[in-house]
């Protein structure tokens, strides 16, 4: 039977793309038409979730909320390549008015970072996500005397409590690569926060780009003065400049 699909936005991002925006059109499973293929493979994506849950307990995949696979404006100077969404936070699952600030995020309408704006529910807690982005950029954010801009991508669009050993062909992943490589030609700071290898292996151009940058640290995804660095072009490893940060974020 063909899943109904919620839509989003048809149009294209043509500024970055030609490839249509596979977020605009996620079935009723909550994933995008494009990954349907992969995950019937596996009895659909019920079924993949058990068996990467049953490998590994504290994955705890679900296709229970919308997909994240970026969060912000992809015109940010700024691109942080990150693992994927955790775990979603469950005060929020029933919420109409979140859905569709996620379905503008999906369509790239959001503007500015998702997490940047204060999402609230309708009992006034905060989402799990802007303490995320907060606690990670607070350093940056006294720096600056504002919110940094960046565009965050996942490596998997889903969501999970922990990583797993993602797959490396979802078709999904194509949109966000062409997304990546158009960072690379207009030259925006990169910095892989996890799955460096990953990341390297799967963009195109990523490894010896010259704005590439990395948390020397990875384990919280800090983005700190002292945990972003690069190498310079005697191939030593040293840290993000104030200077850096003022131009870029």
């Amino acid at each position: 039977m063909e899943s109904k699909l919620i839509s989003t936005d048809k149009e294209l991002i043509n500024s970055m793309t030609t490839i249509p925006n596979p977020w605009n059109h996620i079935n009723a499973d909550k994933v995008a038409e494009c990954d349907s293929p992969f995950f019937n493979k596996f009895g659909g994506p019920l079924a993949y979730a058990q068996s990467i849950n049953a490998k590994n307990k504290e994955a705890e995949l679900t296709f229970n909320c919308l997909p994240e696979p970026f969060s912000g404006n992809p015109n940010s100077n700024v691109y942080c390549l990150n693992k994927n969404p955790g775990a979603p936070d469950k005060c929020f699952l029933d919420d109409k008015e979140f859905e569709q600030a996620t379905l503008k995020n999906l369509a790239l309408k959001q503007g500015t970072c998702f997490w940047a704006n204060g999402i609230f529910n309708k009992c006034g807690k905060l989402h799990d996500g802007v303490k995320w982005l907060k606690q990670r950029t607070r350093k940056l954010e006294e720096i600056l005397n504002r919110q940094p801009n960046i565009f965050f991508v996942e490596y998997f669009p889903y969501h999970s409590s922990k990583g797993f050993d993602f797959p490396d062909n979802l078709p999904s992943y194509q949109f966000t690569n062409i997304l990546i490589e158009e960072a690379i030609r207009t030259e925006k700071m990169i910095i892989i926060m996890r799955e460096k290898g990953n990341w390297i292996h799967r963009a195109k151009n990523l490894e010896g780009y010259k704005n590439l940058y990395w948390l020397k640290c990875a384990q919280g995804g800090y983005l700190t003065p002292d945990n972003i660095v690069r190498k310079d072009s005697k191939g030593k490893i040293i840290n993000i400049t104030e200077e850096e940060i003022k131009k870029y974020f």
